[in-house]
């Protein structure tokens, strides 16, 4: 299924059933995507009824969700706990690794699938370079490039074979940092052609692979200071200029969630949620996550839709959008919505 029609913000919703509130806010044409978290679970037939309640609302919107397996699984009482890609890797025989992985990424997809869910936040092909990195912690395929790739490729037929459109994160790679971009700034010295031999290789190789697909890859809110000023996420350099000769083909960007902190400030000065949409649009991110997972007193008080009503549907993001529209890279599923 081919979408260029879909708005350039996903968000995510307060409960287990749609407001209508809610359903007022996705009929807005900003609003392309629905992220899933715990919250908005109880048994799969409340989520199966959520979300067609959602594409009932609009028909052709994208509803995502981390699914990682190991300690990163939105989705536990009544789908299959998947292993997490650390524990994959260190199967001993490779062929069992293999399997293991596409095993993965097939199981995982085929219950998603069954849900109408459309885009699972997996695999994480970071290269973890220290073990003591908390955010990376038993969500990587390890450190060694060459056996990421071999286990995310089977992971990724895997996930496509079941039906969902996985995506590749966190471009150009998360494993030069021990920080967390949710809590604190995010910086790296690293040199980009270091970073070319290493972090980008797995991105790279894997996009071209699946070239067919042009599978998301999701941006990280790192700093690489001797490359540019700005987080990729807000990178012109890194998502236009930079991409443009890593990849064979311009990449569908995806922005992880602005509303963390090191995507709050320039400079360390705050910068508004219409700047932050705009910077992400503007520097190459097709689809941009802003949520009120970082603060859930929002959530509590159901008042989700009211912040991103306020916040990101803007005169200047409305007119930006339709003034780009028309140059906005389709989005290619592996099913048609049912």
């Amino acid at each position: 299924m081919e979408q260029n029609t879909i708005g350039p913000l996903i968000i995510n919703l307060d409960g287990t059933k749609l407001s209508e509130n809610e359903k007022n806010l996705i009929k807005d044409k900003l609003i392309g995507g629905i992220i899933l978290f715990s919250h908005n679970y109880v048994s799969r037939t409340q989520l199966k009824e959520l979300i067609l309640d959602i594409k009932n609302v609009k028909d052709n919107i994208l509803v995502s969700i981390d699914h990682e397996g190991g300690r990163v699984q939105r989705l536990l009482d009544g789908f299959t706990h998947l292993p997490s890609l650390e524990s994959i890797s260190k199967i001993d025989d490779l062929n069992d690794k293999l399997s293991a992985s596409y095993n993965a990424g097939f199981i995982g997809a085929g219950e998603l699938s069954a849900m109408n869910i459309d885009i699972n936040y997996s695999p994480v092909i970071d290269i973890n370079h220290n073990k003591k990195n908390k955010l990376l912690k038993g969500r990587t395929f390890g450190d060694d490039p060459d056996m990421i790739i071999r286990l995310a490729e089977s992971y990724i037929k895997g996930s496509l074979d079941g039906g969902i459109l996985p995506v590749l994160k966190h471009f150009p790679g998360h494993g030069r940092v021990n920080t967390d971009s949710h809590i604190e700034n995010c910086v790296s010295k690293i040199d980009l052609n270091t970073l070319s031999r290493t972090d980008i290789l797995p991105f790279q190789e894997l996009h071209n692979r699946f070239s067919e697909y042009n599978l998301p890859i999701m941006t990280n809110h790192i700093i690489y200071p001797d490359i540019d000023d700005y987080i990729t996420t807000y990178s012109r350099k890194w998502l236009t200029n930079l991409s443009a000769s890593i990849f064979n083909k311009s990449p569908l960007f995806i922005s992880d969630d602005v509303e963390m902190f090191s995507a709050i400030s320039i400079n360390n000065s705050n910068i508004s949620c219409e700047e932050r949409l705009l910077l992400a649009m503007k520097a190459g991110c097709r689809l941009v996550i802003a949520t009120t997972m970082q603060n859930p007193k929002i959530i509590d008080d159901k008042c989700s839709y009211k912040y991103f009503k306020e916040k990101y549907l803007t005169r200047n993001i409305i007119e930006h959008y339709e003034k780009i529209h028309d140059k906005m890279l389709e989005i290619t599923l592996p099913k048609s919505n049912n």
